[in-house]
């Protein structure tokens, strides 16, 4: 019997230093990578949280991921937008998710021009990010792209006066997105634009009431932000001119915005990067997701930032944990696949893409 014991105890100590040696034989976890997340100081009526509850419902579907986020909270302006970042890369954070506006991302560019840092943009589209050799990617079609395809929208309706109603608020994008619109549909030689500037933001009814009440045939609102204004400004055109078409930009595609327009929705024309949510099965699906985890329909934003936290962590899975590494990764594979959709950079981190014309904007309500 003593003998059996002395036996059991010998194969116990044995199989407890075997379990011991293989559990320091086997390699450590990869180190978790800091990303820095945009996320917005407004309260909840004026901008809803789509990011970071865009970021927590990637987290929670991918408990294995690398990614650890960090929020970077502040207005969306330049100089604030600046600071955060800069304050970012003082602790350490290389990789960014940014849905920073063309005014907040053309500010920030400097600090992207080498490899100490990355980010991939979902929102900004001015022309002065394009083609140029650094570490600011988007996975967006720059604004020369969106506006010809809206003028040849416009080009598509009826009438020859158009009323175009310009944000101040975010000039690099509305600036040349303007100059190239109306380029673009004065060639066809019938449209004839009366342009009105103004902050969207601030918007006040006064402000617009005479020049909409002239004769127009078709109303373009060129802001974007997801500002809830835009849909004040749409109820009001149709209240003077209530069979008249209304076209937004891409960056308006948000419920609040469409929620304000009243029943000026019917008139609305939305330019789109993909087709209605509710016919796409992965985009329907990844909607519902949402919804059912956070309570409310969030703004388009939340594809981008998804398919953004994808991107990143297919690169960090590959063993790329730097931003010349990930770079290299995501500009030299010709395609990659996304849950959302699939993406191809240019030699210089753009991409190119056409755009949808929703004509039933209510598809797009809760």
């Amino acid at each position: 019997m003593k003998k059996l014991l002395v036996h059991v105890a010998m194969l116990s100590g044995l199989i407890v230093g075997l379990v011991l040696a293989l559990s320091m034989s086997r390699p450590a976890p990869p180190a978790p990578i800091v990303v820095g997340i945009d996320a917005r100081l407004q309260p909840r009526e004026l901008f809803d949280p789509t990011e970071v509850n865009a970021q927590d419902l990637y987290l929670e579907e991918h408990p294995h991921s690398r990614i650890r986020p960090v929020q970077l909270c502040y207005e969306f302006n330049p100089e604030p937008a600046v600071a955060a970042i800069q304050q970012a890369l003082r602790q350490g954070v290389r990789f960014f998710v940014s849905t920073q506006n063309s005014a907040s991302a053309v500010a920030t560019l400097s600090l992207f021009e080498d490899a100490r840092a990355l980010v991939i943009n979902t929102t900004a589209t001015s022309p002065a990010l394009t083609g140029r050799d650094d570490f600011f990617l988007r996975i967006i079609p720059d604004a020369r792209l969106e506006q010809r395809a809206i003028a040849r929208e416009v080009q598509r309706l009826s009438g020859s006066r158009l009323l175009v109603v310009r944000d101040t608020g975010n000039l690099p994008y509305t600036d040349p997105a303007f100059a190239v619109f109306a380029d673009e549909l004065r060639a066809g030689g019938r449209w004839r634009i009366v342009h009105r500037s103004l902050a969207v933001a601030t918007y006040k009814p006064s402000e617009l009431r005479a020049v909409m009440a002239q004769d127009h045939d078709v109303l373009y609102i060129l802001a974007g932000s997801y500002l809830p204004a835009i849909g004040n400004i749409a109820q009001l055109f149709h209240h003077y001119h209530p069979e008249a078409p209304i076209l937004l930009t891409p960056w308006a595609r948000s419920p609040a915005i469409l929620e304000k327009a009243g029943d000026a929705i019917d008139r609305i024309i939305l330019p789109a990067h993909f087709g209605p949510h509710r016919l796409i099965a992965s985009l329907d699906d990844y909607y519902r997701r949402f919804h059912l985890r956070f309570g409310f329909e969030p703004v388009a934003t939340a594809i981008g930032v998804r398919q953004a936290l994808e991107l990143l962590d297919q690169a960090f899975a590959q063993g790329h944990d730097t931003p010349a590494k990930v770079k290299q990764y995501l500009l030299e594979r010709p395609m990659h696949h996304t849950s959302l959709g699939e993406i191809a950079f240019d030699p210089y981190g753009d991409v190119a893409g056409d755009l949808y014309f929703l004509r039933d904007p209510r598809l797009e309500l809760p």
